[in-house]
């Protein structure tokens, strides 16, 4: 037996989560506290969110630009993945300027998740 603290929704509810075949779920409020109770006892995953390293294209020199552009992923990955992703990330480079849904990595690794911007940033800082 496992206990969640469900984040589905903002009520929290304590998860009990049974082993076995069936992972029977109590202490759910809702029918989405019982899946995410029984993802998180088979195959825990999580979205991904940090920053990249900011590019300026050649010619441009402005120290009021951002030096890291935010990013996620499209989807979430397996949570024992995570770290190997954050690695990644930590050496990606991202030219501005950037639009949200800009790709800075698609498909990591055939996982299915991509890796985006998420702010736009522009070449003139106002």
């Amino acid at each position: 037996m496992a206990e969640y603290v469900c984040v589905v929704c903002p009520r929290g509810c304590a998860l009990m989560v049974g082993d076995g075949p069936d992972y029977a779920v109590t202490g759910n409020a809702c029918p989405r506290g019982a899946a995410y109770g029984r993802s998180e006892a088979t195959d825990p995953k999580r979205t991904v969110t940090a920053t990249c390293r900011a590019v300026l294209p050649e010619g441009v020199s402005d120290p009021r630009l951002p030096r890291r552009v935010p990013v996620r992923t499209t989807v979430p990955i397996p949570r024992a993945r995570v770290g190997e992703l954050v690695a990644a990330l930590l050496r990606a480079e991202v030219t501005l300027p950037t639009r949200v849904g800009d790709v800075v990595i698609a498909d990591w690794e055939g996982t299915g998740a991509s890796v985006i911007v998420t702010r736009d940033i522009a070449l003139t800082v106002e």
